[in-house]
């Protein structure tokens, strides 16, 4: 009898949740056509309205119980974001108006033991303007899209590395990254954690030139933030950033357990475990998300006998950071000699490398 009280008490249960799945379900496609109502306007007024209508109605959605685990299906030009702990969940989304300009809404969501607990984001800076420097709450938020979010702690507490993307203008773009804190009444965005050039930031800014794209990623093998150092077109277009384009070197922030610390010229490696021939990209017009195919396949930096490429170099990972204090790297001899005759041949004397670009010094033996 027992046994069958239970079987009954499953079945019951799993009934209970495909309804309210279901339920969920029908309720995101009417979202959805609010959203794709949305996505039609043409003008700001009629964008503006449309956006707080659909804002209105998500708030309504996400109140009910089981959204802050539903995988949604329909909204394609949504972002849906959960931390790796599944305390957060950021829902986000775009407007992008006819003068090519930005602006952001969304919605976080906090998971405390069985109550949910959720913050409105509002947009309440101008495109054009700077973004803030301080610590801000949602009501004075500056407006992005997150793309990764990384739980770290930060003494007894824990804080979310936020990664995250603006469209900003027809001259700029910008990447950003950033803290959020989670406090007992409300959450905030902004803390004293970055160090870079002995200098604390509660948050990093990069802005580009809207023609170029800006690379920014987590490495969750070294547990590091990598992104593309970005140098203006010309000497003479120094400190105006709407000309500034990464320049073929890396920068990364490396958490040491109190700060986020920037290491500038660091080598930036492919994962040699990576199988797939295409990458999950955000179209900047459309917040879509798209699959892209890559064009090459990928090239193990540290293999010197790869047959791909004409000039073979050993590049300085970190894993060969730690292994060249203990033994010597072994170089190929066909290698070495190909780099002899390009070396000879080369009339520039630039040496190319993953880094910055640097004169050859006169010598007649490779190291």
């Amino acid at each position: 009898m027992p046994h069958r009280f239970k079987i009954l008490l499953f079945f019951l249960l799993n009934c209970a949740f495909i309804f309210a799945q279901s339920l969920l379900e029908n309720q995101e496609l009417e979202l959805n056509a609010t959203l794709l109502s949305f996505r039609k306007a043409v003008t700001r007024e009629e964008m503006n309205t449309e956006n707080q209508n659909f804002k209105k109605q998500m708030y309504e959605f996400l109140q009910q119980e089981g959204t802050f685990n539903y995988k949604f299906k329909y909204l394609e030009s949504v972002a849906i974001l959960d931390s790796p702990d599944g305390k957060i969940r950021i829902v986000n989304w775009n407007i992008e108006y006819p003068d090519m300009s930005y602006t952001y809404n969304g919605f976080i969501m906090v998971k405390e033991n069985k109550n949910i607990r959720i913050f409105a984001l509002n947009d309440t800076y101008d495109a054009y303007a700077k973004k803030p420097k301080g610590t801000i709450d949602c009501s004075d938020w500056y407006g992005a899209l997150y793309y990764k979010i990384i739980p770290f702690e930060n003494g007894n507490k824990t804080e979310y590395l936020l990664l995250g993307w603006d469209g900003g203008t027809t001259g700029s773009n910008f990447k950003i990254l950033d803290v959020l804190v989670v406090g007992k009444k409300s959450v905030r965005f902004g803390s004293p954690i970055f160090v870079s050039n002995n200098i604390l930031q509660k948050r990093i800014v990069y802005e580009y030139a809207n023609e170029a794209t800006m690379t920014m990623r987590f490495e969750d093998k070294y547990g590091r933030v990598v992104m593309d150092h970005l140098s203006p077109e010309a000497p003479a277009l120094e400190g105006i950033y709407s000309y500034y384009v990464p320049d073929l070197s890396y920068d990364s922030y490396v958490y040491n357990g109190a700060y986020w610390v920037l290491k500038e010229d660091v080598i930036a490696v492919n994962d040699p475990d990576f199988e797939t021939k295409s990458f999950i990209q955000m179209n900047p017009r459309t917040g879509k998300l798209e699959r892209k195919r890559l064009k090459k396949d990928w090239i193990n930096p540290t293999n010197i006998k790869q047959n791909d490429g004409e000039i073979k170099h050993v590049a300085r990972t970190p894993e060969l950071e730690t292994e060249s204090t203990n033994k010597p790297i072994e170089y190929d001899k066909k290698a070495q000699r190909k780099l002899r005759r390009a070396y000879k041949k080369d009339p520039s004397g630039l040496s190319i490398t993953t880094g910055k670009y640097k004169r050859k010094k006169n010598r007649n033996k490779i190291p």
